[in-house]
């Protein structure tokens, strides 16, 4: 005949696996959000310290490409240039001096 304390600890035992799996779940969810990342090519001579998204002081050198958080874009150079802009997850931009500004576009395919 079972006892009744080895009953009770199978269903604890079955709830706790049951946990672990939810809270695995949710995090592999949450995990790939929280690396949501854009790149950016910068085509100037200017290397910019950008902040996006929830991240501040990334740098984006002169003449490399790099990748940066998704969001919302701010950034100036040492000279004083300022960038702004928006990028989506996944996001391909580009940083390119036109009539001696630099302006942060979509890069074209």
């Amino acid at each position: 005949m079972k006892s009744r304390r080895s009953g009770s600890l199978t269903i604890t035992m079955r709830r706790t696996g049951i946990i672990v799996v939810v809270v695995t779940g949710l995090l592999a969810v949450c995990g790939s959000r929280a690396a949501a990342s854009c790149r950016v090519t910068n085509d100037t001579k200017y290397a910019f310290t950008v902040a996006s998204g929830n991240t501040s002081n990334q740098r984006v050198g002169a003449h490399t490409t790099t990748t940066i958080a998704a969001g919302k874009i701010q950034g100036k150079s040492d000279e004083g240039r300022t960038i702004s802009g928006v990028c989506k997850d996944g996001g391909d931009l580009v940083i390119q001096e036109k009539n001696g500004v630099p302006l942060l576009m979509p890069r074209k395919r």
